[in-house]
C-alpha cells in the first residue's frame, strides 16, 4: 500500500533503543504512514528489528525493510535508506528518537493546508543530564520564508541541528542531493539550512518529538577520520553566505557570519 508520507528508519547494530522508537509509531493517533527499516548490515540486534516489524504489522502500519547491497558508512546509510522510498513525504527517525502520539497528524495537517510546502519542522524536547529543554524556532510565524530566515540565520543553530523534527518532500531532498559525507559532524544541520533556504519552512510551534541529548561516540571513534564540527559549521555558514548573496536574499545587513560563528563556539 502506497502511503504520502513514510519514516525512514537507518539502523546498525540496535538495541533495544529501537522498541522505544516502534512504541511511539505504534502511538500515532493517525496511522496514515508507512516505515522503512533499513539495516545496514547488522552483526547483531537482528531481533529488534523483528520485533520492530511484528510490533508495526499487529499496529496495521505497514512496514519495509531493506538491506543495502553493501555495508556503508553512517551518513552514507542515511542516504541510501532515503532514497530506497517513493513516497511524497520522508520523515527521518534514528533508533531512540520518539514521536509524540500527534506528530502524524499535526504532519499530515499541514500537508494538506499548504500544498506547496516543502519542509516542514516542529519543536523538539531533548532529554539532558540535567533535565529536558525545548527546542523552538526563534520565529512565531507558521511559515519562514527564506528571506526571513536569511536576516536572521546564523545567530542560533539549535533549533537547527537535529533531523528528528524535519520531514521534507522527496523531491527537495533529491535536489539537495542528500546529506553530505564530507560534513560528517554537521550533515543535518548543512541539509537543513539548504532546505530552508531554497524552499522557505513550514514552522508547527509545537513540542512533537524528543531526543537525547548526547556525544555522538560514532564521530571521532576513529582517529583517522575525527571531524572538526567548529570548521563544518564555518564552512556551512560560508556557503550559505555565498547562497544568499548569488540569490539577493538579505545576508549581508548584518554581519551574521561573525555572529553565528560566536555563537557556535558559545556552545563548546
Amino acid at each position: 500500500m502506497s502511503h504520502e508520507l513514510e519514516i525512514v528508519i537507518p539502523a546498525r547494530n540496535p538495541g533495544s533503543q529501537l522498541a522505544h522508537s516502534i512504541a511511539s509509531l505504534a502511538a500515532q493517533t493517525d496511522r496514515q504512514f508507512g516505515v522503512l527499516l533499513s539495516d545496514n548490515f547488522s552483526s547483531t540486534g537482528g531481533n529488534h528489528l523483528d520485533a520492530s516489524q511484528r510490533q508495526l504489522a499487529a499496529a496495521g502500519i505497514p512496514a519495509r525493510r531493506v538491506k543495502p547491497p553493501f555495508e556503508l558508512k553512517r551518513i552514507e546509510h542515511w542516504n541510501w535508506a532515503n532514497a530506497q522510498s517513493q513516497a511524497a513525504w520522508l520523515k527521518p527517525l534514528h533508533p531512540g528518537e520518539l514521536l509524540q502520539p500527534d506528530y502524524v497528524a499535526r504532519l499530515l495537517e499541514r500537508i494538506a493546508g499548504r500544498p506547496g510546502a516543502k519542509v516542514i519542522r516542529c519543536d523538539s524536547q531533548l532529554r539532558t543530564e540535567w533535565g529536558t529543554e525545548t527546542l523552538r524556532s526563534p520565529f512565531a510565524a507558521m511559515f519562514i520564508s527564506a528571506a526571513d530566515f536569511a536576516d536572521a540565520f546564523p545567530a542560533r543553530l539549535d533549533w537547527l541541528e537535529r533531523s528528528v523534527n524535519f520531514a521534507f518532500t522527496r523531491t527537495a531532498w533529491l535536489a539537495l542531493g542528500g546529506y553530505s559525507p564530507q560534513l560528517p559532524g554537521c550533515a543535518v544541520l548543512n541539509a537543513n539550512v539548504l532546505l530552508t533556504l531554497h524552499h522557505g519552512l513550514e514552522n508547527i510551534a509545537e513540542t512533537l518529538v524528543t531526543a537525547e541529548l548526547a556525544h555522538d561516540a560514532a564521530l571521532n571513534g576513529n582517529r583517522r577520520e575525527r571531524v572538526n564540527q567548529w570548521l563544518e559549521r564555518w564552512l556551512i555558514l560560508r556557503q550559505a553566505q555565498n547562497y544568499c548573496l548569488s540569490a539577493k536574499l538579505p545576508w549581508s545587513k548584518k554581519c551574521l557570519l561573525l555572529r553565528g560563528l560566536t555563537a557556535t563556539l558559545g556552545r563548546w
